[in-house]
């Protein structure tokens, strides 16, 4: 397996951004971040995908679409950074929810089909 960061042009979104990918073989990646602002795919699809130079992948379609939902929230430094939130990330990991952080208090959650009314639940109870 071959993980590494890399940028991602998006030209039809008008977008490129950093992202941790596992190289699959046959211009196919499997996408271990979501690619944050992109509309065309999100954490563990996998692309079709060239390379534009050493550092930068084009985008060219979704070939394996993952069936997780996505939940995002923007959350106060406040919340982001207390000791409750922080329950909340590792009882969430432990159950098998991927989640990222970006720009400090942007939250992604990646959840299954069948986590989404609980996840939803735990996150909102934590946060008000």
């Amino acid at each position: 397996m071959n993980k590494f960061d890399t940028n991602i042009n998006f030209p039809e979104e008008g977008l490129t951004v950093s992202c941790e990918v596992e190289d699959l073989g046959n211009s196919k990646f499997k996408l271990l971040e979501h690619p944050i602002f992109a509309t065309q795919a999100k954490y563990g699809d996998v692309i079709l995908a060239s390379f534009e130079s050493k550092e930068k992948l084009k985008f060219q379609k979704v070939i394996e679409a993952s069936d997780y939902e996505v939940l995002d929230y923007v959350f106060s430094k406040e919340i982001s950074e207390s000791e409750k939130f922080n329950e909340l990330l590792n009882s969430l990991t432990e159950k098998g929810v991927f989640w990222q952080q970006d720009f400090g208090g942007v939250f992604c959650f990646f959840v299954k089909p069948d986590q989404a009314k609980e996840t939803k639940q735990l996150v909102l109870s934590t946060c008000t």
